[in-house]
């Protein structure tokens, strides 16, 4: 895996595009399989899966867009000068509290795009949160849109791996309650990989 710089501030960019030779490729297929295997695993056998009793019964597998090397990014955290507390609505009627904490800003197809990290409050002090919509959303993926969950660190860079987008609970079983993407993270493109719908 490869970047035209060191560093992101060493290019003076928000973001690079991150490149594979065929071995790491193959290396980094065999993580996302095995990353996937042990999702089904979880949503199959274990107690806390999403899915209910008679879901679980005839569950197989999640659905996944093919490995898309051209959706892995090195971003860099551009922090919000000022993060203010928001409130995010929920499927089941509640405002979640989170902090509007900074954003990331990339290119997809020649798109200038930015999409809005959150911390929301209550969960882990370190946890990002990105939710987002994209053209994909209501057509092959969940209508509601997915997220991607990061943690944060000293460097301020951050790998946006969008292979690793997922669905949430809610797309499985509307007993749960989950933050519907606001509107500003709304990517006007097809962001085809991650998780599929259901």
């Amino acid at each position: 895996m490869a970047l035209a710089c060191l560093t992101l501030a060493s290019c003076s960019a928000n973001y690079k595009k991150l490149t594979f030779d065929s071995t790491e490729q193959r290396d980094y297929i065999a993580r996302l399989d095995s990353f996937r295997e042990n999702k089904d695993l979880f949503f199959k056998s274990n107690p806390s899966s999403p899915l209910t009793n008679q879901q679980r019964q005839r569950f197989y597998h999640l659905n996944y867009y093919p490995p898309n090397f051209n959706l892995i990014f090195r971003v860099k955290l551009i922090r919000e000068s000022k993060p203010e507390q928001v409130g995010i609505q929920a499927t089941g009627g509640e405002t979640r509290p989170a902090i509007k904490y900074g954003k990331f800003e990339f290119e997809i197809d020649g798109k200038k795009l930015t999409l809005h990290v959150y911390k929301m409050i209550g969960d882990g002090a370190n946890e990002l949160f990105l939710p987002f919509i994209d053209e994909t959303c209501g057509k092959t993926s969940y209508g509601g849109g997915r997220y991607i969950d990061l943690r944060e660190d000293d460097t301020g860079e951050y790998t946006l791996d969008f292979n690793y987008a997922y669905n949430p609970y809610c797309a499985y079983n509307h007993d749960f309650s989950c933050p519907i993407v606001p509107a500003d993270n709304y990517l006007d493109v097809n962001v085809d990989a991650g998780e599929m719908k259901y």
